[in-house]
């Protein structure tokens, strides 16, 4: 089942909710149409990039990164198996139409808004661990946009998935 998380302006506590509803202009139709424009890829494991669509779109988050007075979508991609979210996609809001900001892959990634920021969280496995119970806690990044792209800007692991 899709988990749709919408943050955004309208949202100014920072609840989170499920379904459509949310910031303007901030919806699931709203992100499909937002992707089937931007067309964007994901790193993917060998040497082809995965693109991401509609149907492997997985949570998304409205809010605006930029701070440019648009509200914009980071988007998880799902693997359709245990991997669980396998990549993740900021599309900005651009005079021009949609155009992606960034794009990562990882391994039953989570994404987080934190203050104006994107986190990634990821599970660290040990040597012998099963893929259903990683032993080795979680490490996060969190990026940030300086004013002309995504920077990594801060790194740390913790025991806890949400940062």
């Amino acid at each position: 089942m899709r988990r749709l998380f919408v943050l955004g302006a309208a949202l100014a506590a920072g609840a989170a909710l499920t379904g459509e509803a949310g910031a303007a202009g901030c919806s699931r139709a709203a992100a499909d149409a937002a992707i089937r424009q931007a067309k964007p890829h994901v790193p993917g494991l060998g040497d082809s990039p995965v693109l991401v669509t509609p149907a492997n779109a997985d949570s998304l988050i409205c809010f605006d990164f930029t701070r440019d007075g648009r509200i914009d979508l980071a988007v998880t991609v799902a693997s359709g198996g245990t991997a669980g979210d396998i990549g993740w996609v900021v599309l900005r809001r651009t005079s021009g139409g949609w155009r992606p900001a960034l794009a990562r892959s990882g391994y039953k990634i989570g994404l987080f808004r934190v203050g104006g920021d994107l986190v990634v969280s990821q599970p660290v496995y040990g040597k012998n661990d099963p893929n259903c119970c990683p032993t080795g806690g979680f490490d996060h990044q969190r990026w940030h946009w300086n004013g002309h792209r995504f920077v990594d800007i801060h790194n740390w692991h913790t025991r806890h998935f949400r940062p």
